[in-house]
């Protein structure tokens, strides 16, 4: 007599776990992702852009003025993606950087070069005042 002799119970309880757990890997009883569309308007673009720039303040801290494109549809190659402008300048600089969302959200920041030329700025106040508090904590 062998010293481990499986029962019936046993094996159809393997059999079932093998099972579940190769239905799972195939994506059997699994939801797919919910589709996103890459050109929703960012619903709240300027309060979006002073919680990333809050978190990532990419060198732009001096700044003592500040003004902001709203997001407008832009040819990226064969598809279009919301993009928005942000022209800042301090002391010693003054920066423009390309603000792009896919979905409504900061997908890119960057350096604008000519894709912000025709760019229709409007005063953007919060965001020196924001710099000017992260300066004082």
């Amino acid at each position: 007599m062998a010293w481990w002799q499986p029962s019936w119970r046993t094996t159809a309880g393997a059999l079932a776990v093998l099972a579940l757990a190769g239905c799972s890997a195939f994506g059997v009883g699994q939801t797919e992702p919910p589709q996103v569309d890459p050109n929703t308007l960012p619903a709240d673009y300027k309060s979006g852009l002073m919680a990333f720039l809050r978190n990532n303040p990419f060198d732009l801290v001096g700044t003592s003025e500040a003004a902001l494109s709203p997001p407008e549809l832009k040819a990226f190659g064969n598809e279009s993606r919301y993009v928005a402008c942000l022209r800042v300048a301090g002391p010693n600089m003054r920066k423009e950087k390309m603000i792009v969302y896919y979905g409504g959200a900061i997908n890119q920041f960057t350096d604008a070069g000519e894709s912000c030329k025709s760019a229709v700025y409007q005063p953007f106040p919060e965001l020196p005042a924001m710099f000017a508090q992260l300066r004082k904590s």
